[in-house]
């Protein structure tokens, strides 16, 4: 875990720009626009890398992608520190795009060799896990804008050169020491053998097909295999290896039948057990179906062109287009907003209290999306145990928080009340990331989780730049000369949050149906539990503690 954190603090960097953007547009002369645009390089480089990353975590491990998130981060921020100093010469802002791009790659890199690790190696309590994982990745920049204001912004003027030659000296570090705690544990047990919960209907052809021709011998191993499998179709008492070879022997022919079938062992199983053993069996599976955690979700292993085509998952992937983008949308833009509101309202502005404000709502953005990603999994995980409330309802709650807080940044006509507004946003933003995760690996599986988390989170880079986009276009329209004390009380951006409302609004309408639809899929799964009217099912359910 501790490994986990240090990458994620890697890879948190990204979300530092609102720190040093405003001091590096300027120093280079951009408009509003080009800076949006080389700040959403970064998220470019940390979303649509994703499905990469993912796959080489789940392939290759996480040592080598936090060595290669090491050495791109300390290479990228280095680049932007000799940039803004004047000794790497710049031609154009797409350059400067550029090295965000590589902020972005680092990031994600890091971000998948912890977050792929910490899923494959917790079975129980993985939303709890996973979200303090990835609280990190939201609390660094709360502490690294912190240090900026301590040590880099409080003279006169802000040293930006500074900063960020900290921020690649500490990519180098702490990559570097997460590969070499994560390389420890390495892909985790789950990659390679997924356990099949007591009392569950399973395929026992083709689960068992591998391990039970008469042309393989079978081992111990395979014995509680089979005969957990047959416990699983048939319901009565799990036999142990011992058992099972016992019964398999005393029916084997060796002229004639010498592997027995499934239903001759699950007959000859039947009549050793004793009346009252069966009718408590019957009556533990019987109660199994209500009262004692069963969970009537899905837990499926689908990976590439399977997940990719499967509804739910592209409608899970809709709701983080449309939701999770605003996060990166008014992450990128914050320093922008906060820069309008206090130029616009003081009569002798400072640069450097300007810096300390933009560092402050970084932070309160970073710490609020920290306790979002912290608590999230760990309600989510006690919500489901106690209340069975599902995972599918949680997503509408935490879909709901974004569409508040745009409603209230885009009210907000002061620093006061852009404060509300951008401790909710990183509530919200934060929420999503803790919870959508843990929501990927339970209903898809983990065995290719780093693929299909990668796949879900693509899309966000799009939606967040095109309200980027749209945000710098209305600033520069009614801000051409890039004065932000004419933007009285926001007037100058405010449409651009009409249009975020809007956007996370549609998001919350795809939730609800998402959620209807896992709704209907669980109470089939329950009826087909409850009726035994079949012996084979395509999503195999599961138990709270996985």
């Amino acid at each position: 875990m501790l490994g986990a954190c240090l990458s994620t603090t890697t890879a948190g960097t990204v979300y530092l720009f609102s720190t040093y953007g405003p001091a590096l547009s300027h120093k280079l002369h951009l408009t509003s626009t080009q800076s949006n645009l080389v700040a959403i390089s970064a998220n470019y480089g940390l979303l649509l890398s994703g499905p990469f990353f993912g796959w080489a975590a789940d392939t290759a491990g996480p040592k080598v992608l936090s060595v290669f998130a090491a050495l791109v981060s300390c290479t990228a921020f280095s680049a932007l520190a000799y940039t803004f100093d004047g000794s790497l010469a710049l031609p154009n802002w797409i350059v400067l795009a550029g090295y965000m791009v590589l902020v972005g790659l680092a990031a994600q890199a890091a971000n998948m060799a912890a977050v792929t690790t910490t899923t494959k190696n917790f079975k129980q309590n993985r939303g709890s896990a996973v979200s303090l994982c990835i609280a990190f990745f939201g609390l660094s920049p709360f502490v690294l804008s912190h240090i900026n204001s301590l040590f880099f912004a409080s003279g006169d003027t802000p040293n930006t050169f500074g900063y960020l030659k900290f921020l690649s000296y500490l990519g180098l570090t702490a990559s570097t020491l997460g590969a070499l705690m994560l390389s420890v544990v390495g892909f985790g047990p789950s990659r390679y053998r997924r356990d099949v919960p007591d009392g569950f209907v399973v395929d026992v052809a083709s689960d068992f097909e591998s391990v039970a021709s008469a042309d393989h011998p079978r081992s111990s191993e395979d014995s509680e295999d089979r005969g957990l499998l047959i416990h699983a179709r048939s319901g009565i008492p799990k036999p142990n290896g011992a058992d099972y070879d016992a019964i398999t022997q005393s029916l084997a022919s060796p002229q004639q039948n010498p592997v027995p079938s499934d239903s001759e062992i699950e007959s000859a199983i039947t009549d050793t057990l004793q009346p009252s053993s069966a009718a408590a069996a019957a009556q533990t599976t019987v109660a199994g179906t209500t009262d004692d955690g069963v969970d009537y979700d899905t837990a499926r292993d689908l990976g590439g062109l399977a997940y990719i085509s499967d509804p739910e998952a592209q409608l899970l992937a809709l709701v983080m287009f449309l939701s999770a983008g605003i996060g990166v949308f008014y992450n990128n833009n914050v320093g922008t907003i906060v820069n309008a509101l206090y130029y616009s309202s003081t009569d002798t502005p400072e640069p450097n209290v300007a810096q300390r404000l933009i560092n402050n709502h970084v932070a309160t953005v970073s710490l609020a999306s920290f306790l979002g990603r912290l608590t999230i999994g760990v309600v989510v995980d006690f919500c489901k145990r106690m209340w069975r409330v599902p995972r599918s309802g949680v997503l509408v709650f935490v879909v709901l928080n974004t569409v508040i807080s745009q409603v209230i940044v885009g009210s907000a006509e002061s620093l006061t009340m852009l404060w509300i507004g951008s401790a909710w946003t990183g509530l919200s933003y934060g929420f999503i990331f803790g919870f959508v995760p843990t929501l990927v690996s339970v209903w898809f599986g983990t065995k290719y989780f780093g693929s299909n988390w990668g796949l879900t989170s693509a899309s966000i880079g799009f939606s967040g730049q095109a309200l980027g986009a749209f945000f710098g276009f209305i600033y520069d329209s009614n801000v051409p000369d890039q004065d932000p004390s004419k933007c009285y009380k926001g007037g100058c951006y405010r449409d651009a949050f009409i249009l975020s409302t809007g956007v996370s609004l549609f998001g919350l309408l795809v939730a609800v149906v998402l959620a209807r639809s896992r709704g209907d899929r669980r109470r089939e799964n329950r009826r087909l539990w409850e009726a035994q009217e079949v012996n084979d099912i395509e999503y195999v359910p599961f138990i709270l503690a996985e």
